[in-house]
């Protein structure tokens, strides 16, 4: 890989950007976080009508949880748009990109049964494939809420995504992710265990407006861009 000389300073100054931009929107609208305490007991709601629903049941609850997610990833693309969430469009945002993330799950759910189906007996490659599903398409999200992409199109622009900016995108993420997950571990549960599924909700907020500012700074720049960038304002 050609990396250019101060690739280490560009991208260094590229997580300070998305972390400190993170950090402020996250602080300024921290009260949306909370809301995964409501998606939980949304959640729990609709579990307990379409249990003795059977199959139809689970496929209720399926559709509740990826409206749960819609309605969140719009909150976090409000943020990174405006600055701001505006409460009246919360109702609408549990149908802004369910088409979307249900055509992306079906995609996913598609290639996994193949996959397993194929690589049955090679335990090796199945762990792999999972690890690749899991690397390639780890930008699904950011380009279901920021991208213009649909379909089969999704699955292509994160692996296209990832593999132009694997080297800078997964640095930060682990870093995100060591700090949800230390959230989860550390913090004390509370009444219902509120406390900690608010406070991890703040930080999972915050972790995905910096994914989504690096997204769009990554699609938007390359890595010259940076280097000029950072030249320039020497």
């Amino acid at each position: 890989m050609d990396l250019p000389r101060g690739w280490v300073a560009d991208t260094l100054a590229l997580y300070g950007r998305a972390f400190r931009r993170g950090a402020t929107l996250a602080i300024r609208n921290w009260p949306v976080g909370l809301v995964v305490v409501l998606y939980g007991a949304l959640l729990g709601v609709v579990r307990l009508i379409a249990a003795p629903l059977g199959f139809a049941g689970g496929f209720v609850v399926y559709l509740a949880t990826v409206a749960c997610l819609s309605s969140w990833l719009s909150l976090v693309a409000e943020v990174i748009r405006v600055g701001k969430v505006r409460w009246q469009d919360v109702p609408s945002g549990f149908a802004a990109y369910l088409n979307d993330l249900l055509t992306a799950g079906f995609l996913v759910w598609m290639l996994v049964m193949v996959a397993s189906l194929v690589l049955a007996p090679f335990t090796f490659l199945k762990i792999v494939f999972w690890l690749a599903l899991l690397v390639f398409f780890n930008a699904l999200p950011e380009l279901i809420y920021l991208g213009r992409h649909a379909g089969t199109e999704l699955l292509v622009e994160s692996y296209r995504f990832i593999g132009e900016n694997w080297i800078e995108w997964f640095p930060a993420n682990l870093a995100l992710g060591v700090c949800v997950t230390v959230t989860r571990a550390y913090l004390p549960a509370g009444p219902f265990g509120v406390v900690v599924e608010g406070a991890s909700g703040v930080v999972l907020y915050f972790a995905l407006i910096v994914r989504g500012l690096l997204f769009f700074e990554l699609g938007s720049s390359s890595r010259r861009g940076r280097e000029f960038r950072r030249r320039a304002a020497s």
